[in-house]
Formats: structure tokens, sequence, C-alpha cells
């Protein structure tokens, strides 16, 4: 078997492992701790630079103190998103002020618009009819909340775990273990590169949303409620790929209409400017970083979550990312058999 068709079965094998992940509700500790495992290493490597020669004791000791201080920072993050989500940031406050302003939008609305919109009793009687269809969903969420903690640091604690074992092991793979574990460093990789591509997008999108939110609108006069809220948000959702953006654009939009019609439409109007430009902020970083652009990765979020429902559409940026770049390596003429990962090649 020629290297091109050993590097197509070993992602087979990874990537139906990796689907099969997915289907089986693992992806959060997959993904975190993938994220972890790519974040050990390229820490580790930049503090051990080439050419240094050190033990293998000292080798797995800085890299399981560089691992500790990893999942220390891991864990403060989450944590302090935990308060944000409770109390920190008025979020609760935000979701009670768009419940508020869409049960008394009509009064902010123009009368052509409110005589196209459904009666406010048969909203009633749909939300009322969804709620039963689904009060047993509803009534696991808290323990699927308290599940989805503890797979989070079951995948901070694998992930770290194996980037300390990857780091100090000098022991030689055979040619099946080689190319299995080169897939594993190719989709680690990829995704590492969705991860920093989509917290640039984020970054972006909220210095955008902050000047428009604090700069643009007072000085015509207005002020919206809960900004650090909004701009918190816009945030946080910015990291998941394009639906995240709608999420956080709805809200900053209902909000507005709280103010009046006018400054709902204005919002609305610089979001979708915002919109427009980000598919060139989008060809340009995630461009750079997965060789996709924003169309791609939008039909394989709606293709993955057929398959796989929501989880399919945070998983959908990575294997894209992943299949892509695999790819671009099958149509090379010949490619030379992988090497085994290593601290230095990651």
């Amino acid at each position: 078997m020629s290297p091109r068709h050993a590097r197509f079965v070993s992602f087979l094998f990874v990537a139906m492992l990796f689907l099969q992940a997915i289907h089986f509700g693992l992806l959060v500790p997959l993904l975190t701790g993938l994220v972890v495992y790519a974040a050990v290493l390229r820490l580790a490597a930049r503090l051990v630079p080439d050419g240094v020669e050190i033990s293998r004791r000292e080798k797995w000791i800085s890299v399981a103190l560089i691992a500790s201080v990893v999942v220390s920072l891991f864990i403060a993050a989450g944590l302090a998103l935990h308060l944000f989500l409770r109390n920190g940031a008025g979020v609760h406050d935000l979701l009670q002020r768009i419940a508020e302003i869409v049960e008394s939008g009509s009064a902010s609305l123009p009368p052509w618009l409110v005589n196209a919109l459904p009666a406010q009793e048969n909203l009633l009687a749909a939300v009322s009819a969804w709620l039963k269809g689904h009060a047993a969903e509803i009534g696991t969420f808290g323990l699927g909340a308290v599940k989805t903690v503890g797979y989070m640091l079951l995948g901070l604690l694998l992930g770290s775990m194996v980037a300390v074992h990857e780091a100090s092991d000098d022991h030689p793979h055979g040619a099946i273990g080689s190319r299995l574990l080169a897939q594993v460093a190719h989709l680690r990789d990829s995704l590492w590169r969705v991860t920093v591509a989509q917290a640039k997008i984020s970054s972006v999108n909220t210095t955008l949303t902050a000047i428009y939110l604090t700069i643009a609108l007072p000085l015509f006069g207005v002020s919206l409620p809960l900004t650090k809220t909004l701009i918190a948000v816009t945030f946080f959702l910015g990291l998941l790929p394009i639906v995240g953006n709608l999420i956080s654009n709805s809200a900053i939009t209902l909000i507005s209409l709280g103010v009046s019609f006018q400054v709902a439409l204005a919002s609305l109007a610089f979001l979708v400017l915002v919109h427009k430009l980000e598919y060139f902020i989008n060809a340009r970083i995630v461009g750079g970083q997965i060789n996709a652009h924003a169309w791609e990765i939008l039909f394989w979020m709606v293709l993955m979550e057929r398959l796989f429902g929501p989880a399919g559409v945070v998983a959908a940026p990575v294997f894209y990312a992943w299949l892509k770049s695999e790819w671009l390596a099958w149509d090379l003429p010949e490619s030379a058999p992988p090497e085994p990962t290593s601290l230095r090649s990651s």
C-alpha cells in the first residue's frame, strides 16, 4: 500500500472513531481533551527550545508542571464563565428583559407589522404545547449540566495525561501506530487552528459591537440597557462559528426594540453590515488557518446538525478543517510516510 493510500485508510479509521464519539455524546470530553493536549504540547515546545538536551525525567517533570498550569487556567476560566452566566454580568436580567420586550413588543412596532404577526393567544398556546411536549427534556437540564461539567473535567485530565506521556515518551512506534498517532495529531492541530481562528473572529466582532453600543449609539443620544452584558455575550457566543453571531445579533436587535423601532432598525442594519464584513474577515482568518470559506463551514454545520444534532454544529468546523487538510495531502502525487508525533513536531 502506498503512503497516500495508507494515510487515507488511517484517516477513515480515526474519523470513524471521532464521529462515533459525537454519536454517543462524548464530544465535550473529546474536544476539551484535545484542546488541553494541543495547548500543553505547544507551550512545552516554546519553553523547551530545539537544541536543548534534557533527560527524560526532566522533560516529564517540566511538561507535567506545564500541564498543571494549563489545566488550572482552564478550570479558572470555567469558574469565571459560570459566575458570569449565573450572576456576574446580568445574563438573567438580559433574558428577562428580552422576554418583556417580546411580550410587549407590539407597542414599538408599526401597525402593518403588528397585523402581520400572529395573535398573542396563538403564540401562548404554541409555547404551552411545546413545554408540555418537552417537559421530560426540560426536567433533565440540571442533570445534563452536571454531567457536562464532569465530562469537561475528565477531558482536561485525559488531555493533560496524554500530553505528558507523549512529550516524555521516546519509544518508537510501528507503521500502523505511527499513522494512527499522526491522524490524532492532525485532528488535534485542526481543532487548535479552528479555536485560534474563531477566537480572533470573535474578538473583532466584539470590538466592533462594543464601538457601536458604547460610542456610536450614545452619539445620537441612545443608550441601550445591559450594554456590558451584550458585549460579553457577543464574545462568548462568537466562539461558536456563525450560529453564535446570529444569536447575539438577535439579542442586540431585541434589546434595541425595547428603546424604539428606529433603534432596532439601526442595530439590525449595523449588524448586517458587520456580518457582511465578517465574510472578508472569515476568508482571511479562517482561510489562513483551515483553508475554508464561510459557506463551506456553514454547509458542514447544517449537514452535521442533521446527522448529530447540536453537537454536530460544534464539531463541524473541526471535522471539516481536518478533512480538508487531509484532502489536500491526498491530492499530492506521493507523500512520505508520516513520522511519529513528538514534542518537537507539535
